[in-house]
């Protein structure tokens, strides 16, 4: 038995699947699972490696409609020149991946999620402690596995209870995202524009039931920016000024704002206990990547936990969390600080800093082996 606590994007992959592999899974959720989550406007980058292991996890055939393919990346600093441009054909014929609104992920989640005998759906639940192997609630009483999974976001509740020291770091910046139709089509095209204020991602959708092209965008700012109150008007010119390339463009979504931080721990195991997911790590959303590591983390937990039952080990037994440890730890690592690097690198508002910055865009799209290792690191493979 495996107690799961979040039932968020990772959470459902990881109880999936350990009940494909046969394990028995109680997925605990403090809010009603029956529901329909909120929409919050966000749209997941899903990598190809990602496409790959939601495949496997059978979640993909129900996703694959309603995705849109992202066939180019393009990147460039405002106002310069010099460009990056990833085209998927340079690696071979997949798409470099896909774009899928939050909502959609996580309702074709909980379907699968409640046609499996083997995973238990305990929602509504008040957690009131935990120790090795123990969770208790106040619904349903003590809960016992062998394995407890912290899959319950960035304020977990289960790192708190087994005193995992986390570093949380404030960007002093926030990210908007709305959904805008725009005249010309985007060519399942991806772009990132770096800029002193914050980056700023524009990301290709499926049309809209009217046949009119839209994309997402993520535009991370100063906290104070007025995002939530400025106008429409004013906020769709603010976006041609930005990006002209797409012609006029209308708001057809409300907005949402999310503070940007991001986060590290010290360890990501405890006795009987492991964290997945925004529990171990959260990035600054300018690789698009925070998801997509959180489902790298399932899939090397599911493959340490399958190679502990092959051999008839403890599911909880310290040599295989120190194992999904070690395995994990240069991914998070060096994410973190690839993406924290990549923000503080870009904040600098200097020409001399500028021109080095345009040199290194210039030199990774000169060199097709470099530019090959960025493109399979984006693309999760």
């Amino acid at each position: 038995m495996v107690i799961i606590v979040g039932a968020g994007l990772v959470g459902s992959v990881l109880a999936i699947r350990l009940s494909q592999l046969g394990i028995n899974v109680q997925l605990l959720e403090k809010n009603s699972y029956q529901k329909p989550s909120k929409k919050d406007g966000r749209t997941i980058a899903v990598t190809l490696g990602s496409k790959k292991f939601l495949e496997k996890c059978e979640l993909w055939q129900d996703l694959e409609p309603t995705s849109q393919p992202i066939n180019e990346i393009r990147v460039f600093e405002q106002e310069t020149a010099w460009t990056l441009d990833y085209d998927h054909k340079d690696l071979g014929p997949d798409p470099m991946g896909y774009i899928i609104e939050f909502d959609v992920l996580l309702k074709a989640m909980h379907k699968k999620v409640k046609t499996s005998k083997k995973i238990k759906i305990l929602d509504n639940c008040t957690l009131e402690c935990l120790s090795p192997g123990k969770v208790h609630t106040k619904e349903y009483g003590i809960l016992k596995a062998a394995l407890v999974v912290g899959a319950d976001g960035r304020n977990s509740w289960v790192r708190n209870q087994v005193n995992i020291k986390s570093t949380s770091k404030e960007y002093g910046h926030k990210a908007l995202v709305a959904h805008f139709t725009h005249e010309k089509p985007h060519q399942a095209t991806a772009w990132e524009i770096f800029q002193p204020s914050g980056p700023f991602a524009i990301l290709p959708m499926r049309d809209t039931p009217k046949g009119q092209p839209q994309s997402g965008i993520v535009w991370c700012g100063p906290k104070d920016a007025p995002w939530e109150t400025i106008p429409t008007p004013q906020l769709e010119e603010q976006l041609m000024d930005l990006f002209p390339f797409y012609g006029k463009v209308t708001l057809n979504s409300q907005r949402w704002t999310f503070p940007i931080t991001a986060l590290t721990v010290d360890k990501v195991t405890a006795s009987r206990t492991v964290l997945v997911g925004d529990a171990a790590h959260a990035l600054h959303p300018i690789a698009g990547q925070g998801v997509n590591l959180g489902w790298r983390d399932v899939e090397h937990l599911t493959t340490v936990l399958q190679e502990a039952l092959e051999v008839g080990g403890d599911l909880g037994g310290f040599h295989h969390l120190k194992e999904y440890a070690r395995r994990r730890k240069i991914d998070h690592k060096s994410l973190y600080f690839f993406t924290d690097g990549l923000t503080r690198l870009y904040s600098i508002d200097n020409e001399f800093v500028s021109f080095l910055r345009q040199t290194g865009l210039a030199v990774v799209g000169k060199i097709p082996p470099l530019k090959k290792f960025f493109m399979k690191k984006a693309m999760g493979i």
